[in-house]
């Protein structure tokens, strides 16, 4: 998430990443000041081979694996990840795990 974050923002923009805590949870949040991702591409972003239509400012290539990706380990680890954007404001991935306390470490 970080390296799209980077990949698709233009040169000289920033690149934020938060951590953040419950009771019950882990939240981790990238977000960039790229292009923003449309309605249409959200459909599909974390589908295996998916190129959406804002392209790598650098030219660098994209396999379409990155995100589908993370989406499968994520839900390994009984998390969640979504992504919150606009056109024209850049985008927000959002990664949310569980704790998980095992009481027999020490």
């Amino acid at each position: 998430m970080l390296s799209n974050a980077v990949k698709y923002s233009p040169h000289g923009k920033n690149v934020y990443i938060a951590v953040s805590k419950s009771d019950s949870t882990c939240r981790i949040s990238i977000k960039d000041e790229g292009p923003g991702i449309s309605d249409q591409d959200k459909l599909k972003l974390f589908g295996k081979f998916q190129r959406l239509t804002a392209k790598p400012t650098g030219g660098e290539h994209s396999t379409g694996l990155g995100l589908s990706i993370v989406k499968k380990f994520v839900e390994m680890m009984r998390g969640r990840v979504w992504c919150e954007s606009k056109l024209g404001e850049g985008a927000e991935f959002i990664v949310e795990l569980p704790y998980v306390f095992d009481e027999s470490v020490q």
